[in-house]
C-alpha cells in the first residue's frame, strides 16, 4: 500500500509510512480540517470486506474510543474512504520499548518508572472491561521525558475472525499472535514470546493475560532478553508453556519486592497469578511497601504518573465520634453487667462506615485524607493504611486478618489487616456498593444499587460473583447484608420504592425463599441472640431465633441520634464479644417539602410527603409537577395536583427532567454504569423510553425550545468542568 503516500483519505493526507502489521499497515497523516498529524492503520481487505466482521470490529472500536488515560495512544475513531476502512489514532513521537531494548537492559532505576506508566495503562483500560491481549514491547512507545504510551488496547479480539461470545468457546483467533495472517515466518515469532499459558492453549482470556505479558515486558527491560525465547514459533511456545525464566539474569540491584512482583505476574497457573494490575502499580509506585532490608539504593522510580503519600493529622475541630462498649446487652440482657465506655475523636467529616474486629480490639473508619485509619484499643494513635484507591465501607474478615472494602464504583478488594498491597476480591462494574458481609465459609455476600439485581456471593479469595435474589418489580432494592453463623441466612434490607420505610428482610441460602421481619435497615446479629436494627436515626434491638430464622418478643430501643444515610447505611458495628462501636449523628441526607409561592412571597404549603425532591418542573397545562427524587435512588416522581397523588415515573436511576412543550414528552437523565445519558419517554407510559444521546460524557438537560425542535443540556468535559450543548430533536 505504499501508493497511498501522497494520497488523501476522507480529509486525511497520507505523509509517510511508520509501520505495518497483522492489523494492518499504519501512516503517518495531516488531518486537514483540524490542523494536526494523526496516525492512519488501514485495516486489512479481509476486514473491510466481511460486513458482519466489520460490524463487529466498529462496535470494539467505539469502546476503545471512550479510553482517555495519558499513557494510552488515542483511538480518534472509524472512518472509512473510497472502499478503505481505517483506524484514526494519536500519533506517538518517540521510540518503542522493542527498539530501546535493542539496545540491551534498562537500568532498575530507569526501567521502573517505565514499567509503574504500563501499570497504570492497563489498570485503566481493565476499569472499563478491556484487555490488551497483545501487550509487548513493539506496543509500548516511549516518548519525550521518557512518558510511556500504550498502543493498540483491544485491537486483538476486534480482529477476531469469529469473534467469541459467553456461550461459545473462546476463538483461537483472539490470541492475536494465531491468526492467518500472523503465522507467516517472522511475525508470530516476534510477539508469540509475550503470550499467557491460557492464551497458548487457545484458552479463554481475561485480564490475567495482560498481566502475564506486563511480566514479561518487566523482565526483558531488567535483563535485556526475553524470558521466553526459542529459535521457531514452537520453541517459544515449549519454553512458556514448561520451563521457568531464568531468574538469576535479573541484575542483582533488583529490589526483592520487585523479583517477588516478577514471579506472581509470570505464574503459570492463572489462578495463582497477580490478580490485579493494580497491586503492581502499587508495589512498583511505593517503595515504601518494599521490606525494610530490600537495597533499593538509588532504585526508586521517578514520580511518573503515581501520587505522593497521604498523610492522616487530626485537625483541631473533633467530635468524639466512636462509643465502644457493651451497651447493647443492657437493652436485651435481665442482668445489668460492667459496661465500659470510651470515646475517639474523629475529624468532623468521616464517613459513617466503620467496623470493629471479631475480638472487639481494633476499629476500621475512613480516614478523610485517604486511606483507613486502624486504631486498636490498647494503642494511642492509629495505623494508616495508604495506597487502597477510593476505599469505602469496611468490613472485617472472621478472623480478623484482612479488611474487606470496595475501592469506588469499580471493585470489591481486601487488604491485610496489618498493611500490605490491595488484592481484588470482583469487580462491580461501575455500580455503587450498598454493603458487604464476611461469612464464617469464606465467602462474601454484598450488595450493589443496581435496581435490577439484589445480594451476591463471592468468594473471599476472589472470583465470579453469583447473584442471591432478584428484587421484584416495584418492590424496592436489596442491601446493608449480614451473614448469620453457621452459613444458612443472610440477613439485610429491603430498601423499598417511593416513601415507604424499609424492612429488615431474611434470606434462607438453602431454599432460598426471602421472609420479611420487620420495619427497619441495615440489620446485624449478635451473638447474644439478638438482631439490632437502624429506625429514624436510632438503634433497636429484639430478640432472634436462629433455628427459626424469625423475631422473638418486642424490640427496644439501644442508642438514639445514631449516624444513618438516606440510604439506609447505620454507623454501628458490633464485636463477637458484644463491643459495640458507633458514630453518633442522626439521620443524613436532606428532606424537603413543596410550597407554592405567589409574587408576594406567601407560601402555600403542598400535600405532598416531604422526600429528597430537587428540580420541580410544572407541566405546560399546569396539572402535574415532575420531580428528581433522590431517595431512596434517584428516579423522577409526577405529582398530579388534582388527584393529590404521586406517581413513579422511571425505575432505573434518573434524573434532572424537562417536559417538551406540549407535555406529551419527559427528557431526563438515565445513567447507566456511571454515566448519564439523554434519554425521553411519553408521559402516560405508554411506550419504552428511548435514548436521544449516548456516549463517555454525561449529558444533563435544561430546556427545550419554544417550537420543541431543540434541547439544551449541560455535557461533561471532563477536569474542564461543564459546557453547554445544543442536540436538534427529531
Amino acid at each position: 500500500m505504499s501508493d497511498l503516500i501522497g494520497r488523501t483519505l476522507g480529509h486525511y493526507r497520507i505523509v509517510e509510512k511508520i509501520g505495518a502489521g497483522g492489523m494492518g499497515v499504519v501512516y503517518r497523516a495531516h488531518d486537514e480540517r483540524l490542523d494536526r498529524d494523526v496516525a492512519i492503520k488501514v485495516l486489512p481487505e479481509e476486514v473491510a470486506q466481511d460486513a458482519e466482521r466489520l460490524a463487529r470490529f466498529e462496535r470494539e472500536a467505539k469502546l476503545l474510543a471512550s479510553l482517555n488515560h495519558p499513557n494510552i495512544a488515542t483511538l480518534h475513531g472509524l472512518e472509512e474512504d473510497d472502499g478503505r476502512c481505517f483506524l484514526v489514532m494519536e500519533v506517538v513521537e518517540g521510540e518503542s520499548l522493542a527498539t530501546v531494548l535493542a539496545r540491551g537492559a534498562i537500568p532498575v532505576d530507569e526501567a521502573l518508572p517505565i514499567a509503574l506508566q504500563i501499570t497504570e495503562a492497563l489498570e485503566a483500560a481493565h476499569e472499563r472491561g478491556i484487555i490488551h491481549r497483545d501487550l509487548k514491547p513493539a506496543n509500548v512507545m516511549v516518548a519525550a521525558e521518557d512518558r510511556v504510551k500504550v498502543l493498540d488496547f483491544g485491537l486483538a479480539k476486534a480482529f477476531d475472525r469469529q469473534g467469541s461470545t459467553p456461550s461459545s468457546p473462546e476463538s483461537i483467533a483472539e490470541s492475536p499472535t494465531i491468526t492467518a495472517e500472523m503465522t507467516r515466518a517472522g511475525t508470530l515469532l516476534g510477539t508469540a514470546a509475550y503470550m499467557s499459558p491460557e492464551q497458548a492453549r487457545g484458552k479463554r482470556v481475561d485480564k490475567r493475560t495482560d498481566i502475564w505479558a506486563f511480566g514479561c515486558c518487566l523482565y526483558e527491560s531488567l535483563t535485556g532478553k526475553r524470558p521466553f525465547f526459542g529459535e521457531t514459533v514452537s520453541d517459544t511456545l515449549v519454553e512458556l508453556l514448561e520451563r521457568e525464566p531464568d531468574w538469576d539474569a535479573l541484575p542483582e540491584e533488583t529490589p526483592f519486592a520487585i523479583r517477588r512482583l516478577l514471579h506472581r505476574c509470570l505464574e503459570k497457573d492463572q489462578r495463582q497469578r497477580l490478580r490485579d494490575i493494580g497491586e503492581a502499580r502499587v508495589v512498583i509506585g511505593d517503595p515504601s511497601r518494599w521490606p525494610a532490608d530490600d537495597q533499593t539504593g538509588a532504585v526508586s522510580p521517578k514520580p511518573a504518573g503515581w501520587g505522593a503519600k497521604l498523610v492522616f493529622a487530626l485537625g483541631a475541630a473533633v467530635i468524639t465520634g466512636i462509643v465502644v462498649g457493651v451497651t447493647v446487652w443492657m437493652a436485651v440482657r435481665p442482668l445489668v453487667p460492667r459496661v465500659t465506655r470510651l470515646s475517639i475523636p474523629l475529624p468532623a467529616e468521616v464517613s459513617p462506615s466503620i467496623a470493629v474486629s471479631p475480638d472487639g480490639m481494633q476499629v476500621v473508619y475512613v480516614d478523610p485524607n485517604g486511606g483507613f485509619s486502624v486504631r486498636a484499643l490498647d494503642e494511642l494513635t492509629p495505623r494508616h493504611l495508604t495506597g487502597l484507591g477510593s476505599p469505602g465501607q469496611p468490613f472485617i474478615s472472621p478472623d480478623g486478618k484482612w479488611i474487606g472494602f470496595f475501592d469506588g464504583l469499580k471493585s470489591l478488594k481486601k487488604v491485610p489487616m496489618t498493611g500490605g498491597p490491595p488484592v481484588l476480591v470482583c469487580s462491580l462494574g461501575g455500580t455503587a456498593a450498598m454493603g458487604a458481609s464476611w461469612a464464617h465459609d469464606g465467602t462474601i455476600i454484598f450488595a450493589t444499587d443496581d435496581p435490577g439485581t439484589g445480594l451476591w456471593r463471592v468468594p473471599g479469595a476472589g472470583g465470579e460473583a453469583e447473584l442471591l435474589t432478584t428484587p421484584k418489580q416495584g418492590n424496592g432494592d436489596h442491601h446493608w447484608p449480614h451473614a448469620l453463623p453457621g452459613g444458612r441466612a443472610v440477613l439485610f434490607s429491603v430498601r423499598r420504592y417511593g416513601l415507604a420505610d424499609p424492612q429488615v428482610a431474611v434470606l434462607d441460602l438453602d431454599s432460598g425463599a426471602v421472609k420479611t421481619l420487620l420495619p427497619g435497615s441495615h440489620p446485624m446479629y449478635l451473638p447474644t441472640g439478638h438482631l439490632i436494627y437502624g429506625t429514624s436515626g436510632s438503634l433497636r434491638a429484639v430478640g432472634f431465633d436462629l433455628g427459626e430464622l424469625e423475631t422473638v418478643g418486642t424490640s427496644v430501643p439501644v442508642l438514639e441520634q445514631v449516624a444513618t444515610t438516606r440510604t439506609g447505611q447505620i454507623g454501628v458495628s458490633v464485636a463477637n464479644d458484644g463491643t459495640l462501636v458507633y458514630l453518633p449523628g442522626g439521620i443524613q441526607g436532606v428532606s424537603r417539602r413543596l410550597v407554592w409561592v405567589d409574587r408576594q412571597g406567601n407560601e402555600e404549603l403542598l400535600p405532598v410527603p416531604p422526600a429528597a425532591y430537587m428540580i420541580p418542573r410544572i407541566s405546560p397545562d399546569g396539572t402535574s409537577v415532575a420531580l428528581d427524587n433522590r431517595e431512596p435512588s434517584a428516579n423522577i416522581w409526577i405529582w398530579d395536583f388534582e388527584r393529590e397523588a404521586m406517581t413513579r415515573f422511571t425505575f432505573e436511576t434518573a434524573a434532572y427532567p424537562v417536559w417538551t412543550p406540549d407535555g406529551q414528552m419527559l427528557v431526563f437523565t438515565a445513567f447507566d454504569k456511571g454515566v448519564g445519558n439523554l434519554t425521553w419517554r411519553v408521559t402516560d407510559g405508554t411506550a419504552m423510553e428511548e435514548r436521544l444521546l449516548e456516549g463517555p460524557n454525561s449529558r444533563y438537560p435544561t430546556s427545550i425550545t419554544p417550537d420543541g425542535t431543540r434541547l439544551v443540556y449541560r455535557e461533561e468535559a471532563g477536569p474542564t468542568g461543564l459546557d453547554v450543548a445544543m442536540l436538534t430533536l427529531g
